[in-house]
Order: C-alpha cells, then sequence, then structure tokens
C-alpha cells in the first residue's frame, strides 16, 4: 500500500483548478472523451505545469482534490444564497461572503470551515462548481439551518390540483364497458 502524500499547497490547488478549468471548457476535446480521458489530460497537464519540488500526484488524487474543491465550494455558494437571501440593508458582497464562511464553519460537516480562500478568484464563476438547486429551502436545508423564508411555510403541495375559477372541469370515462 502506498504511502500518502503530502496535503495539496496553495500553489498546487491553484495549478490544479487553472488546468481543470481549462480543459473541462475546451469545447473541441471535451465533447467526446470518457472519464479516465478526461482525468488523464487534467493530470497530465497538471504535471507538465507543475514545480518539480512539489510531490507525484496520481489521476486519482488529483480527481479527489477536485471533488473536495468543487463540495466545498458548491457549499459555499449555498451558503451565500441564503445570506443574500435575508441580506440586511447596506450589508457588502464582502460581509455576505463573510457570513457564509461563518455558516459553513458552524456546520458540523465542515468543521474546518472553508479551506479555499486561496483558489476563490479563480473558481467562484465557474459553473460547474456553482450547480446544483439553490433554492431557499434547498440552501438553508444543505447549510444546516432552519428556513429563513416564511412565505416557503404557506405553499401547499396541492396548490397544482386547484380549480381555477374560470375554467369548466369534466371527466371523461375511457372504460370500455356500456353502462
Amino acid at each position: 500500500m502506498p504511502l500518502r502524500s503530502a496535503g495539496y499547497t496553495h500553489e498546487e490547488d491553484r495549478l490544479l483548478c487553472q488546468v481543470y478549468m481549462k480543459i473541462s471548457q475546451d469545447p473541441i476535446k471535451c465533447v467526446y472523451q470518457s472519464f479516465d480521458q478526461f482525468w488523464s489530460r487534467v493530470a497530465a497537464a497538471y504535471e507538465n505545469g507543475k514545480d518539480a519540488s512539489w510531490s507525484e500526484r496520481t489521476k486519482k488524487s488529483i480527481h479527489c482534490r477536485i471533488q473536495t474543491t468543487e463540495k466545498e465550494t458548491k457549499k459555499l455558494h449555498a451558503c451565500i444564497k441564503q445570506c443574500e437571501n435575508r441580506r440586511p440593508s447596506g450589508a457588502s458582497n464582502d460581509d455576505i461572503f463573510k457570513e457564509a464562511k461563518l455558516m459553513l464553519l458552524d456546520d458540523p460537516k465542515y468543521k474546518g470551515g472553508w479551506k479555499f480562500d486561496h483558489v476563490w478568484s479563480i473558481i467562484k464563476n465557474f459553473e460547474k462548481f456553482k450547480e446544483g438547486d439553490t433554492s431557499t429551502r434547498n440552501v438553508s436545508n444543505s447549510c444546516g439551518f432552519g428556513d429563513t423564508n416564511p412565505e416557503l411555510e404557506n405553499v401547499t403541495s396541492d396548490s397544482a390540483t386547484q380549480e381555477s375559477p374560470d375554467l369548466s372541469t369534466f371527466s371523461m370515462n375511457l372504460d370500455d364497458e356500456k353502462d
């Protein structure tokens, strides 16, 4: 069993995020490549761009690091969205960002808090790291806090089946039986 290598440095994370974004946004080569081909390209580009003094990284290690970065970034985006939804008057974007990081720190699954400030400027607008349902209800639940939008409590699940007052209703019996 191979020994575990040292953790990723900030420089390694920056290079890895840049390489990953560049390769994943390549409209020509990204179209018909397999999972293995994609990660081989990311690993090769990372190896070509890395400093000789950095630790060797396997394709699996690179893939896991990107997955961790992506998961935590999506979580932070969800917390930012929740903070924006309850934004106090006059709060700046920096205030929102700080509040979201504190919110993430309070989540038991993220005891270490937000660990990727060093790559935030690279990945913050990357769509893949923002994906997911970020509606208020899902955002608040994903951040481990109660709902902050009281209007959502009044939404009924059967509202789609309520009758419209100006439309007539009828039923059709499509059975072959004769009455």
